[in-house]
């Protein structure tokens, strides 16, 4: 049965009429078409409610009850009517069929084309299994969003008292409900932007619990449709390697936004510009609530050429907003590392090698699965790096032993002692070239194989041109040429004179 809409006084700030009226005509003449409205098209998202069916299914051989799984249904139906209606349009039903109530005990993803007819006409499918135990009563409940394509995380608790189990019920259906909302971009602020919520104008009793609290974490999504709005195939992508936690309440920016519940979010990404400033008409900025337990989350890090190739040994620090990055520790061999739960929903990590930073990741705190993170990395680069590295600590020396012979030379010659600073030009000539390091360089550069990665070969290349042109700045033939041509001139000026009162070749 569907919960029925409750005729009570609607409250607004701004006056009673203010916002009743658009609500009411809304609803009435049908402008809220089953959530599947175009996400951003103004008050349509904002007025159109969920359509969300939910499945109960009640085991309690191992404590019995008679009645119970009516009970729950009944009192879930008019507790969703008491809180969540108008938000919801609600159709609750026990299940009966073998396979509804196996998916409710163990709720597993089920493929798109796998729904029921009567299914694909909703915006939210829940799933919620009663187990009793020795213990107490094991519930489980999961999401289905249909609006992107999205299977929420399974939510699992125990409920030790049965006279708490009826309000433990409502509570995980209400955990593992993720609401949707539009993402508005600020060209001039990267780090933050607006979320506003479907169905958040329409007269709700608590949305502010409902929709989003403060520090919540979200899934930014983007869909693609066609000029018809329907979804085009493989239109629903996750925006990469991007999350964002609702930070505060904002207000409307314009009349458009009408009473509807907009949060300024924070953006947590390792990309520099994740989202696209303009909106274009057949693209969509969506952004679902990520309703995971608190709890640690496992990541694995692999060359992104090849998924085998895992990163073993890179060290992994947390960010911090306010101090330096503290280390989490070494990936294992399998490029696997587990980050404890921090402070905020979401964490980023920074991966290191060598010293050098490689990649910033930002991860959900209690991702039920491993987050696998393909890194722009490889042993093509550190090999050169090492190469590199080498030949500049070479250059290093040479250079400075270059600067402290030239400066003897001169004191040398300053002194008349021309034949000690013959022979040490001697040995200034004997050291390593620009020439010599350009050859070393180049026999370097081709024992590094090419890599498969764009992004690896160009930073290769960058390591090996940058050294070239260090060599062209601190090993430049001209000073020693030009000390060269002082030695000589020295060489063939005549010997200095006599000192007056002596005489040659005499003696007395």
């Amino acid at each position: 049965m569907f919960t029925r809409i409750a005729e009570q006084p609607l409250r607004d700030k701004r006056g009673a009429a203010g916002r009743r009226l658009p609500a009411i005509l809304a609803l009435a003449l049908g402008m809220t078409p089953c959530g599947r409205c175009c996400a951003g098209e103004g008050r349509e998202w904002t007025l159109s409610p969920y359509r969300v069916q939910c499945a109960v299914a009640v085991d309690a051989r191992v404590r019995p009850q008679a009645g119970l799984e009516a009970e729950l249904v009944q009192f879930l139906a008019e507790r969703v009517e008491a809180v969540v209606s108008p938000l919801w349009q609600l159709q609750l039903h026990a299940a009966t069929e073998a396979g509804v109530r196996r998916q409710c005990f163990d709720p597993v993803e089920i493929a798109p084309d796998g729904l029921s007819a009567e299914q694909e006409g909703f915006d939210k499918l829940f799933w919620l299994g009663v187990r009793a135990r020795p213990e107490g009563f094991e519930l489980t409940c999961r999401e289905y969003d249909a609006y992107l394509g999205r299977w929420g995380a399974a939510q699992r608790r125990l409920a030790p008292q049965s006279s708490f189990l009826k309000e433990a019920c409502f509570q995980i259906l209400m955990d593992a409900f993720a609401p949707l909302a539009t993402i508005d971009v600020a060209p001039e602020d990267a780090a933050h932007v607006r979320l506003i919520f479907k169905g958040s104008e329409l007269p709700l009793r608590n949305a502010g619990d409902l929709l989003a609290q403060s520090g919540e974490a979200f899934q930014p999504m983007v869909r693609r449709t066609d000029r018809t709005g329907e979804l085009l195939k493989n239109g629903i992508a996750e925006v990469p390697w991007t999350y964002l936690t609702a930070s505060e309440r904002a207000a409307a920016l314009d009349a458009a936004d009408g009473g509807a519940v907009i949060w300024q979010a924070r953006v947590h990404s390792g990309m520099r510009r994740p989202f696209a400033v303009q909106r274009r008409g057949l693209v969509q900025q969506v952004a679902i609530a990520l309703r995971y337990s608190r709890g640690p989350s496992r990541v694995r890090f692999h060359a992104r050429t090849d998924k085998e190739q895992s990163l073993a040994g890179y060290e992994v620090y947390r960010a911090a907003d306010d101090g330096p990055a503290a280390l989490v520790g070494k990936t294992d061999r399998q490029g696997m590392i587990i980050v404890p739960a921090g402070e905020q929903a979401i964490t980023t990590l920074l991966l290191r090698s060598e010293g050098q930073l490689l990649a910033k990741v930002p991860v959900p705190a209690g991702m039920p699965d491993v987050l696998e993170a393909p890194i722009a990395d490889s042993i093509a680069r550190l090999r050169a790096q090492a190469e590199v590295q080498v030949v500049r600590e070479e250059l290093i020396d040479v250079v400075a032993r270059r600067a402290i012979m030239m400066t003897r030379v001169r004191s040398l010659l300053k002194k008349g002692r021309v034949d000690d600073a013959r022979k040490l030009m001697m040995e200034l000539d004997e050291l390593p070239t620009s020439s010599t390091f350009g050859r070393t360089i180049e026999q370097a550069a081709k024992r590094i194989p090419p890599s498969g990665d764009p992004t690896v070969q160009r930073t290769i290349e960058k390591l090996f041109s940058s050294t070239r042109e260090l060599l062209s700045k601190f090993l430049n033939p001209r000073p020693v040429i030009d000390l060269q041509g002082e030695v000589n001139s020295a060489s063939a000026a005549p010997p200095p004179p006599a000192p007056a009162g002596t005489r040659r070749g005499t003696r007395r």
